[in-house]
């Protein structure tokens, strides 16, 4: 007599109404209608109990059940404000899980979990687009391992305070550079809030890469700097002078221990593919990149914008982040 979906039927309902005026235990009703006891006393207790058991009243009130549930999962849909605000996020690049930890800090909107914003995306092919933009997954080739820092009086990594990982202040580096020439991308990024910044340099000398990382940071805190072994930080001793800090780096070969930049970088690449000339972009361009990593809400910030929390942490104000729009930007070589 079961149905399909496993609920109770009205007509099981009415069987367990008379069993119960017959004085039968859930146990011998369960068996009867080939069901759990778990199941029956369930449905019993909590629709009045064996005295005031009521199948209409039972039907009913598992309907309404049912219709609240499929509501909630259709709620982006049938609220036209949150709708409007999905779709604009979603232009804008943002992932299901983000929108979502945003609405938990966005006044005036109902909040929306990740599977019912993507129960809203799949009833709309139009939107699917936006989940998967142009990725730049495939492998960059062979690396070169003829050319790296070979200094004893480096500090590795190994011994970099434990607070890096939940305290402001602590910075990762490194580039990504062209095939056509000599121009690379800086990659800074700040581990607590996820700042962004992104200098374009003509070359890895030693003295133009310390200066664009002094100049770069000026202005935030900076308690250590991550690097990995390439020659370009050669002059190492000298950037700790100018910093003020100390600076630490990754093992040979060992890039995952600078996740977050090795990371973020893979992101840029949505913008600046593998091939690109690194010499045409603009510095209009480059600052927009950089907006947007820095004013979209991560997942991770519990919603935050990295420029909403290096604010907080910066000058213990709180602001909210300008609404910037995924940049339509493709370099190309």
């Amino acid at each position: 007599m079961a149905n399909k979906k496993k609920h109770l039927s009205f007509e099981e309902r009415f069987c367990i109404r008379k069993l119960l005026v017959r004085g039968k235990s859930f146990g011998e009703i369960g068996r009867t209608l080939c069901r759990g006891i778990s199941t029956i006393s369930e449905e019993v207790n909590e629709n009045g109990g064996r005295e005031f058991y009521d199948p209409n009243k039972a039907e009913r009130r598992a309907y309404w059940k049912q219709y609240l549930k499929k509501r909630e999962c259709n709620k982006v849909a049938m609220d036209g404000s949150l709708s409007r605000f999905v779709e604009k996020c979603l232009a804008k690049g943002w992932s299901p899980e983000t929108i979502s930890a945003r609405l938990k800090k966005k006044r005036g909107l109902p909040y929306a979990s990740p599977k019912a914003i993507r129960k809203f995306i799949d009833r709309r092919p139009s939107l699917e687009r936006f989940l998967f933009w142009n990725r730049n997954d495939h492998k960059s080739g062979r690396k070169r391992r003829d050319v790296s820092l070979n200094d004893p009086g480096r500090k590795f990594i190994d011994i970099r305070p434990y607070q890096a990982l939940f305290s402001y202040g602590h910075w990762e580096g490194d580039f990504i550079v062209s095939k056509h020439n000599s121009f690379v991308l800086l990659v800074l990024v700040e581990k607590f809030s996820k700042t962004l910044l992104i200098r374009l340099l003509p070359n890895r000398k030693n003295d133009l890469v310390n200066k664009a990382i002094a100049s770069a940071l000026a202005g935030y805190s900076v308690k250590s700097l991550t690097l990995d072994n390439d020659i370009a930080f050669g002059k190492w001793k000298v950037l700790e002078q100018n910093l003020g800090i100390a600076v630490y780096f990754c093992h040979a070969y060992h890039s995952w221990e600078k996740g977050l930049v090795e990371n973020t970088n893979r992101w840029i690449r949505q913008f600046v593919p593998r091939r690109a000339n690194l010499q045409l972009i603009s510095k209009e361009e480059l600052r927009a990149i950089e907006d947007w990593f820095n004013h979209t809400p991560r997942q991770c910030l519990d919603g935050a914008a990295p420029y909403e929390k290096m604010t907080e942490c910066e000058f213990k104000k709180e602001v909210e982040s300008l609404e910037i729009n995924l940049p339509i930007l493709r370099i190309w070589g």
